[in-house]
């Protein structure tokens, strides 16, 4: 996939979370159904960590020469974000989250957009958490990931609306 059609289904799946999202009221935006790891509205932290985490993945591959690399997990950036995506995103808030969340899509855009077009597939072994095995990266890569991040939350943002019953608590 070239790289303007690997960003151009990146936006997209954006836009269509997006659309989803403007669906919930923000009365909803605390509800955390049992047994999920995300509230409705925290899932714009949880998609916005991701964002931003492969951006530092994709800056790491191309300022090391796609050479091999270790992405760590560090803990306390984890324990924060999962607990970004439980937590109640009140109505005040909602309007920074989205520009958040616009802001680390824009970024990862602006640096795929950077890496020379006979470097968008070029991967990188990247050893992720404590794996023995380094996995090939690329920003086509990393975008499609992404890519397919936003479109799996599009029904979760549903799911979620329809167990809050539209309402938060």
């Amino acid at each position: 996939m070239s790289r303007e059609a690997a960003l151009a289904a990146f936006d997209e799946a954006r836009d269509r979370f997006l659309v989803a999202f403007e669906e919930v009221p923000d009365t909803a935006l605390g509800f955390l159904k049992p047994g999920d790891d995300y509230s409705i509205g925290g899932l714009l932290a949880h998609l916005t960590w991701g964002l931003r985490h492969y951006s530092g993945v994709l800056e790491a591959a191309v300022s090391g020469g796609f050479g091999e690399f270790r992405d760590p997990p560090d803990p306390a950036d984890l324990a924060r974000a999962s607990a970004e995506g439980r937590e109640s995103l009140s109505a005040s808030d909602r309007g920074a989250a989205l520009e958040s969340l616009g802001s680390a899509h824009a970024r990862l855009a602006a640096q795929a957009r950077a890496v020379p077009e006979a470097d968008f597939e070029r991967t990188a072994p990247v050893r992720y958490g404590d794996a023995t095995e380094p996995f090939p990266t690329s920003a086509a890569t990393i975008l499609v990931w992404m890519t397919e991040h936003y479109d799996e939350h599009i029904p979760h943002v549903g799911e979620l609306l329809a167990a809050a019953g539209g309402r938060a608590d």
